[in-house]
């Protein structure tokens, strides 16, 4: 059976590090959707997908999607698994469990573009991936975070086992971090009331518009969750959490703790070889996060990201006019120096 076209469906999406408390939060929103007609995704990495086992029965359907990720390989899976949805449930809202290395804004995008935007192509013996533009919308981004785990990770120098693009624990945290909507500090009752204080100044220094919510077990207002139309794919496509923090003029939460910015900025291009000696000494250890361009001098915009112990310089493209080239690095930490910073950066400028 086939249902008539219906109004635009909501979709949640969940995202979060493993062990974060994703499915915990999925639960308690089914448990306290007061009747809606949700149908839940989940999608686990890993040729059995055991989260979707741990998901309360809904009166809807729980789909599975395993052995691969819905923010890059999975993707066509995903909209199929949507649009068979749509076709044959009334429904209220869709619910969507990433795995814990997926990130938010790939996931909206799947839904904000075409599948030829997307350059999505079916598998052999797949039907045709469907256009579901103006059938569902995102509603909201959902970034889960283990308070008493988060800085633990966040330092953590190795690569996150079993991931393609071979990320560190902190990159992957601080991109599911600053394309969220709404931030759930989960498992607040078992961290260090310095370490959520922290990860809230953290949270509002990369991602000032996210909305925070406390959590203990999963445990929040529904209505601060689901249908709060919170997902604007205009402002993300054109600006992320990084911009908005530039544009932004930022003052502490609390000095407490000494969670600050300092922006570095410079249209003397850079000497790559003393540049690299600085990069090897490494940058003071109070300094958590750091992102922005750097000009080489070679007529490359090159893209700065940094996290916890982690820095990576990777070309973006070229500036659009080479005497126009600068350099812009905001660096994020606790009671940073920018006099230091400055004075380091400086040394490697090219006379």
């Amino acid at each position: 059976m086939t249902f008539p076209a219906s109004p635009s469906v909501p979709i949640t999406v969940l995202c979060g590090f493993l062990g974060a408390g994703k499915t915990t939060l999925l639960n308690h929103l089914i448990r306290q959707s007061g009747g809606k007609k949700i149908a839940v995704i989940v999608n686990e990495f890993g040729a059995v997908n055991i989260d979707a086992s741990l998901v309360v029965k809904t009166d809807e359907q729980t789909i599975e999607l395993s052995n691969g990720c819905i923010c890059c390989t999975l993707r066509g899976d995903l909209l199929l698994a949507v649009e068979d949805l749509l076709d044959t449930r009334t429904l209220d809202a869709i619910l969507i469990e990433s795995t814990g290395i997926g990130e938010p804004l790939p996931i909206a995008q799947s839904f904000c573009l075409t599948p030829e935007e997307l350059e999505i192509e079916p598998e052999p013996g797949q039907a045709a991936i469907p256009n579901l533009l103006g059938r569902v919308h995102v509603d909201a981004m959902v970034t889960v975070v283990d308070s008493a785990q988060f800085f633990d990770l966040w330092n953590r120098q190795d690569t996150i086992p079993g991931d393609d693009f071979e990320r560190g624990f902190g990159e992957l945290l601080a991109e599911q971090l600053e394309f969220a909507d709404i931030v759930v500090l989960n498992k607040t009752d078992l961290a260090a009331p310095d370490d959520v204080q922290q990860l809230r100044e953290l949270v509002g220094i990369t991602n000032p518009r996210a909305r925070l919510l406390d959590a203990r077990q999963g445990q929040v207002d529904v209505a601060e969750v689901l249908d709060v139309g919170l997902f604007d794919f205009d402002q993300a496509s054109q600006m992320d959490a990084w911009m908005a923090e530039l544009e932004k003029e930022h003052t502490p939460e609390s000095e407490t703790y000494g969670l600050g910015t300092h922006i570095y900025r410079a249209a003397q291009p850079f000497d790559s070889a003393a540049l690299q000696k600085v990069l090897v000494g490494g940058l003071p250890r109070n300094v958590i996060r750091s992102k922005g361009w750097v000009n080489l001098g070679d007529g490359v915009a090159t893209l700065w990201n940094h996290t916890g112990r982690q820095l990576a310089l990777e070309t973006a493209g070229e500036w659009h006019d080479p005497a126009e080239a600068f350099s812009e690095i905001v660096f994020i930490g606790r009671d940073l120096d920018g006099a230091e910073l400055d004075r380091l950066l400086e040394g490697a400028v090219s006379r």
